[in-house]
């Protein structure tokens, strides 16, 4: 027995209307296209369905009976349809993200946030690594979209400009340094506290650096923007991050700047996709987010 939904929507149309011909007008049906559809119903659940009186037809028993159920199903149906064909529909479920440290940290897990309890249906899952780790994740199809603070030079990947940052020469507020402006030869030789081998950062600082013949000395390196600073805050040598890592610590004086002539860390950042992926309704919708919440100007 195949009963489609189609006759029960038909059923359903001549009970509440009691005639065939005002049900095939609800449906947008010819009248005897209804009658087949009807009769159809009561052979194949082997029962008859109305009894006519006069010209109508009424509910019998077994109608009765199934009144209800084929509303129910019905209704299903179209909570079903409405729950796929709405907007809010494909701004539901997982947007799997790679971002590189200082963005993820500083400017996507706030909006993820933001994001998630406007769109409650959704969830954005951040996986937080180096440039060159969330790379990989996008060549792997891990993640749908990333955002990345270094160069992505792979021709499978989409590379996008998306926002701008400016890094900070920084060190411990007793350094003899603190809060000058020199000339890069003042820095020649000195002891740095670098990020990890992959970082964007530490591929920027070094590509400007050396360009102005400073020679950056590594003394230790560490991967997380937490870590470097703590570092330097015991004296451990100069660094370099994003200012919107530093933000807490220099207007409390626990961090100083030091302006270097002619070092210039202007910086853009990257969105990276892969070529052969289409990006989904969800990870629009997330971009476009991102880019009012983080007033984002391209």
């Amino acid at each position: 027995m195949r009963i489609t939904l189609k006759q029960l929507a038909i059923f359903e149309a001549v009970a509440r209307s009691g005639q065939v011909a005002r049900a095939a007008e609800m449906m947008n049906l010819s009248a005897p296209a209804t009658s087949m559809a009807l009769a159809e119903l009561e052979k194949q659940l082997e029962a008859r369905l109305f009894e006519r009186v006069g010209n109508r037809l009424r509910l019998n028993a077994q109608g009765s009976l199934l009144l209800p159920l084929a509303t129910e199903a019905i209704h299903k149906v179209e909570q079903i349809e409405h729950l796929f064909s709405s907007p809010e529909a494909e701004l539901s479920g997982t947007l799997n993200v790679a971002a590189s440290s200082t963005i993820g940290n500083y400017l996507l897990a706030k909006s993820a946030v933001a994001f998630c309890q406007q769109y409650t249906s959704s969830l954005v899952d951040l996986n937080i690594n180096n440039t060159q780790a969330v790379i990989n994740a996008v060549l792997e199809f891990s993640a749908e979209v990333g955002f990345i603070e270094g160069q992505c030079l792979d021709s499978r990947i989409k590379v996008e400009a998306w926002h701008k940052d400016k890094l900070l020469v920084f060190c411990h507020p007793a350094h003899p340094l603190a809060g000058q402006r020199v000339e890069p030869k003042a820095l020649t030789g000195m002891s740095w506290v670098m990020r990890e081998a992959g970082s964007g950062t530490r591929d920027y600082f070094l590509n400007a650096a050396n360009a102005l013949d400073m020679q950056p000395q590594e003394k230790f390196s560490f991967s997380t923007p937490d870590a470097i600073k703590q570092a330097v805050k015991q004296g451990a040598g100069l660094a370099v991050l994003s200012e919107l890592t530093l933000e807490k610590e220099l207007s409390r004086k626990e961090l100083a700047v030091i302006d270097v002539t002619g070092l210039t860390l202007e910086r853009q950042f990257y969105r990276i996709r892969h070529k052969s992926r289409n990006p989904t309704a969800l990870c629009e919708a997330f971009d476009h987010f991102c880019q009012r919440f983080l007033n984002i100007d391209h």
